[in-house]
């Protein structure tokens, strides 16, 4: 430290020395700073020879000022132009010019502006003279005096630094005692190599240097610091005595890292939280293998906030069934991090296991119903049923139930209404499988797939017969249908063949009872169309009957071939019996103004007229009535003629 004050003394004596030589060679002429008295030109003529008399009385100056010097004299009993202040290194000269001063002002001080500062810790020797006009006529100068600046400011004592936080040092120090001092530069070195630079200039006497995210500090280093007093004129006293210190460590790492196993596509971490309050967030590392390399994959805020998950969230985004390694740092407020924590790892969540014991009921009426084993995987949140026909690869899936508890569904095609038969086709075969699925909709492979039938509909109905030759009705039989559960059939009746046919019956009879349907109030001779399907007691319906064709019983023949032939005092009426065996009866009408009048029934194909019961002629005609009433058209007219009276 001395060998290092001397050598500043040193040049600086032979800066003031360089200075004094320059002095001279500076114009003198001129009022420079004091500016002109009113009504004057300021002055500008040459140097003059001087006069003895007018000089300035007691000339005197301050003495240690701050690269300044205070100038005070008393006016002379003569005019005055103004004052020509000069200075020198030396008593003897030479003088250089400072400055002119206005004739209105008996002091001044050199060095009082930035520009002009002089220099520390050195002697300057002044002299005034009064310029009594603007031609430059000069009064002799006053006996010089002499002054010594004051020395730059002594350096601050007591100098300690602290390491106070992370990447952070406390420097405190005591003011120096040299007057003038407005400032402090701290200055920093490593301790190898020693390379001083300056950190900061501060007014106060203590410093933290760090403590940010921006500190250049490091974690667990040896720096060394030193202070520079600096006063108000920028005038800077040696260095203190240097102060060493050691930063702290980083965070201690994070202890307790554990991972938690077959999760679904994720991996939740925990860990415990740094004993060190400092510490704001940690950073989580991620690699396929134990030894590495490990990616930054995420950041957790806070302190106490010990738990992440890896993968997003659960269900994640990792693979199924595979293994990850796991580091963790812990990161303080000013970036300083931990060493890696342990390495730990875990494993996810294998796919969903295959469904088994998957099954499907056979022979159901339009619809499957399918069943499986639940699965054994905790994750498994549902099942998927696939279907397809026969031994096609086309498959369809048909439900996706949104439950691990749900190990059943009633395949019925797409149907949603429960009280209508399903949609499947009838007597299909089809295949099913099932799939399950997790939270992460990671589905299992296929399960095996299993065939069924649906139920086969009715036959359609054999020996269906109908009748031809009864009153008004047609009646229907057929056989029973060979299925058991067949309980009701559906008759259908139509004018014309192959169309218009509608809903004459349905029967529900039981299992030997005879199968009788009839359509009546039919009119005679009427011709109808019918068929039939079986049904059965889950609603099934077979194919229709062949069509088959009744009719009603038709009116009997009217009779044929009427004669009306005298006998006595009779007529007898008689005709060709109808061609119709259960013609019973027949009936003698006589024709009337308006419509007929029934004259007699009889068994027989005649009928007598007595001559004498006629009052007038009477037109004849007969119908022939059967078994079943059924009574046939009239027949042809016959006239009987009255007896003539003689």
């Amino acid at each position: 430290m001395l060998r290092s004050v001397s050598a500043i003394t040193g040049r600086v004596a032979l800066g003031l020395l360089t200075v004094c030589a320059v002095a001279v060679q500076l114009f003198t002429a001129g009022c420079r700073s004091g500016g002109p008295m009113p009504g004057e030109v300021p002055y500008q003529g040459a140097q003059t020879p001087f006069v003895t008399f007018a000089k300035p009385e007691a000339l005197s100056v301050t003495s240690g000022g701050l690269r300044s010097a205070g100038l005070s004299w008393s006016a002379p009993q003569s005019r005055v132009y103004c004052y020509r202040i000069e200075r020198s290194c030396v008593a003897e000269g030479p003088f250089a010019f400072v400055a002119d001063v206005s004739s209105s002002k008996l002091a001044y001080t050199d060095g009082a502006e930035e520009a002009t500062r002089l220099l520390d810790s050195t002697a300057y020797y002044y002299r005034i003279s009064t310029v009594l006009d603007k031609s430059g006529t000069r009064s002799e100068p006053t006996q010089p005096v002499k002054t010594v600046t004051a020395p730059p400011p002594v350096p601050p004592l007591g100098v300690a630094a602290a390491a106070t936080g992370s990447r952070a040092v406390t420097l405190t120090w005591q003011a120096s005692a040299a007057e003038g001092v407005t400032s402090y530069r701290v200055e920093r070195s490593p301790l190898q190599p020693v390379a001083f630079e300056p950190v900061a200039t501060v007014r106060e006497t203590t410093y933290v240097d760090g403590g940010t995210p921006a500190s250049t500090l490091r974690d667990s280093s040896k720096y060394l610091y030193r202070i520079v007093a600096i006063n108000r004129v920028g005038s800077e006293g040696a260095p203190s005595v240097t102060a060493e210190v050691l930063t702290l460590p980083p965070p201690k790492p994070v202890q307790k890292g554990a991972a938690v196993s077959k999760e679904v596509r994720c991996v939740p971490l925990t860990w415990e939280p740094s004993p060190e309050a400092d510490v704001v967030y940690y950073d989580i590392y991620q690699a396929r293998a134990a030894e590495g390399p490990f990616t930054k994959i995420g950041k957790v805020d806070g302190r106490m906030t010990v738990q992440f998950t890896d993968g997003g969230g659960n269900p994640g985004n990792l693979e199924d069934d595979g293994t990850y390694f796991y580091r963790i740092r812990a990161v303080n407020n000013v970036t300083s991090e931990s060493a890696d924590s342990e390495t730990f790892c875990a494993t996810t969540r294998e796919v969903p296991p295959e469904v088994g014991q998957v099954s499907a009921v056979p022979a159901r009426p339009r619809a499957v119903p399918v069943s499986w084993a639940l699965s054994t995987d905790a994750a498994v949140i549902g099942y998927e049923v696939w279907r397809s026909v026969a031994d096609a690869d086309d498959w369809t899936q048909v439900v996706r139930l949104n439950s691990r508890d749900v190990a059943s569904y009633l395949d019925r095609g797409g149907e949603k209404d429960g009280t209508k038969m399903g949609l499947l086709k009838d007597g299909t075969e089809y295949q099913y499988k099932v799939i399950a699925y997790n939270t992460a909709n990671v589905r299992s492979s296929a399960s095996a797939v299993v065939k069924v039938r649906t139920k086969v509909i009715p036959a359609q109905p054999a020996g269906v017969s109908a009748t031809t030759n009864l009153a008004g009705l047609v009646r229907l039989t057929w056989q029973h249908n060979p299925e058991k559960d067949v309980n009701g059939y559906w008759v259908e009746t139509s004018k014309k063949a192959a169309e218009g046919f509608r809903k004459l019956v349905v029967t529900h009879v039981a299992e030997g009872a005879p199968l009788v349907a009839e359509e009546n109030e039919l009119e005679p001779n009427v011709t109808k169309h019918y068929r039939i399907k079986a049904l059965d007691k889950e609603g099934l319906e077979s194919e229709w009957s062949e069509e088959v064709v009744g009719r009603s019983k038709p009116l009997p023949d009217a009779p044929t071939g009427l004669q009306a032939q005298p006998a006595g005092a009779t007529v007898r009426i008689t005709w060709q019996p109808s061609a119709q065996r259960d013609v019973t009866q027949y009936k003698v009408w006589s024709k009337k103004f308006l419509g007929w009048d029934l004259v007699a029934t009889t068994e027989q194909p005649e009928y007598r007229v007595g001559l004498t019961e006629l009052a007038k002629a009477m037109t004849v005609a007969v119908t022939a009535v059967d078994q079943d009433k059924l009574e046939s058209e009239k027949s042809e007219t016959v006239k009987v003629e009255p007896l003539l009276k003689p």
